[in-house]
């Protein structure tokens, strides 16, 4: 099958779809993988066929406009500035998905592009499965909504998926309207995901249900497989780690160091985090790896236990550290998690909060959010990870995680799918 992948956002919204290409081209299909245009060596590094889509996230957030929002670690006006960037590109960005369709005959889509692949996968009558890496959308009555966990009952539970499916529909119909007519298609009277819904399209929620367990209440066509991991045997062609002898050699001269790494997430107060890694250097006896990812940092502390890289390879450098802090990427977590660190998540927006709240309610770690970071919290919390009790549930979970064939679950989910819908579209 001639399968297309299609995310956009920063890098873990990327990395398990690399997985996912990867576990599908070893099955004999041809894959491309459409991401925003910065992340074309990323992609090709694994011999993975890419397509570029408009736009450049990390360009983005450091601009002068995307450093002052992010400095506000404000989420409301994160979000509304992304989709500003979005709304201002959405003609040639629209294009570039177009074009991508094009060359492909089965379409996997994450959650964040739904509003153009639904509406482009409708109109070429092309078979489509919706990926997800954040906690469930689908109504149960078992659990609510993340952000909404306030209280917990059956009725209440169901109201608040409601809810947040009312604000999405309010906040993207105008621009899901406009493209529909732009390819022909009827403008939607009735809610986007409602109109999804009635399609049955599988639903893959790409995370542990060690942490999420599958609500019994669900529709077969949505399924919890599990984390994607890119196998360990497919690494990249070229060593994209920086400063490889010289991060060895510091990993060896002491201790387990700590990871700090936000990723693609970006970090607004640099000169918070600054005088954070400052005050652990001279209160602690802790050794930090700290990897900067999209942040930009001015005035990071000089010091014989802090190492500083742009990324580092996760196979080889997580097993060798004994703690990991970060943004609460469901990625992230998962790498984490299968090499048993305990975890502080530092949430910033989305679902990062709900994944905090998780890994705190399974005493995993802690959860921290953004705004409320103190030194004196992030060093007290740098304690409480390593207590003998989270140590050994992280341990416990880990086990679970490494052994749960996510990958292998939705590639499967996937290619039955699809084998049954090219049976009745194909005479």
């Amino acid at each position: 099958m001639n399968i297309g992948i299609f995310t956009y956002g920063t890098r873990g919204d990327v990395q398990p779809y690399i997985a996912l290409a990867i576990g599908l081209m070893e099955n004999g299909h041809q894959v491309t993988l459409a991401a925003p245009e910065n992340f074309q060596d990323l992609v090709e590094e694994y011999g993975i066929t890419f397509h570029p889509l408009h736009g450049d996230a990390e360009r983005g957030m450091n601009s002068p406009e995307g450093k002052s929002i992010l400095k506000t670690e404000n989420t409301i006006k994160l979000m509304k500035y992304f989709f500003k960037v979005l709304h201002e590109m959405r003609i040639p960005l629209r294009k570039s998905y177009v074009e991508g369709f094009n060359k492909v005959d089965f379409i996997v889509a994450n959650t964040a592009t739904v509003t153009i692949t639904s509406a482009i996968a409708e109109k070429q009558n092309k078979p489509i499965v919706l990926t997800y890496f954040m906690p469930p959308l689908v109504p149960t009555s078992e659990f609510p909504l993340g952000d909404f966990d306030f209280l917990d009952f059956p009725w209440y539970n169901k109201f608040t998926y409601k809810l947040a499916h009312l604000f999405f529909w309010k906040f993207v119909k105008e621009e899901v309207n406009e493209f529909r007519q732009e390819l022909g298609l009827p403008i939607l009277k009735e809610n986007l995901v409602y109109h999804i819904d009635k399609q049955n399209l599988l639903d893959l929620y790409c995370l542990s249900q060690t942490l999420i367990p599958q609500p019994t209440d669900w529709d077969k066509n949505h399924k919890i497989t599990g984390f994607l991991t890119v196998p360990e045997h497919s690494g990249s062609i070229k060593n994209s780690e920086e400063g490889n002898e010289e991060l060895n050699s510091w990993l060896q001269q002491g201790e387990a160091p700590i990871y700090i790494g936000f990723g693609s997430n970006g970090v607004g107060n640099t000169e918070k985090f600054e005088s954070l890694l400052q005050a652990v250097l001279n209160n602690t006896t802790e050794r930090i790896l700290l990897c900067t990812g999209w942040s930009v940092f001015n005035n990071l502390p000089v010091h014989k236990n802090l190492f500083v890289a742009k990324y580092v390879n996760h196979h080889t450098v997580l097993p060798q550290c004994k703690a990991g802090i970060f943004h609460g990427g469901a990625g992230t977590l998962a790498a984490m998690l299968r090499n048993n660190l305990p975890v502080i998540i530092i949430s910033f927006y989305t679902d990062q909060p709900t994944w905090g709240k998780i890994i705190e309610r399974m005493n995993l770690g802690v959860h921290i959010p953004v705004k409320k970071l103190t030194n004196t919290k992030f060093i007290s919390a740098l304690t409480k990870i390593q207590s003998p009790k989270i140590k050994q549930n992280v341990a416990l979970v880990g086990e679970k995680i490494r052994n749960e064939n996510g990958l292998e679950n939705a590639i499967n989910e996937i290619e039955k799918y699809f084998f049954n819908k090219r049976k009745t579209i194909e005479p």
